[in-house]
């Protein structure tokens, strides 16, 4: 008897090529990065460092929040689908 089936083998497959695929993006995004900085500290001494990084963990999180207060403005409150008057 097979121990998984052929959608469970092809699911697996997917996974590891996505997983594959992220982390390849991340070490040419890393790279990237790190050329920007070596650049930036030889043209601009620095100066644009704090663009070129990513956010903080505090500071993401602090958009993050301010992001879903957006949504929730932006939600329809009361009962819309009802015709007033």
């Amino acid at each position: 008897m097979l121990e998984h089936t052929p959608d469970w083998v092809r699911r697996k497959y997917e996974q590891a090529q996505k997983e594959k695929w992220e982390e390849s993006r991340s070490r040419i995004t890393e790279g990237v990065t790190s050329l920007m900085l070596l650049v930036d500290g030889l043209f601009n001494k620095g100066k644009g460092s704090e663009e070129i990084l990513p956010p903080s963990y505090e500071k993401a999180m602090e958009a993050q929040q301010e992001q879903i207060i957006q949504k929730e403005e932006n939600f329809v409150k009361g009962s819309w689908w009802k015709k007033s008057g």
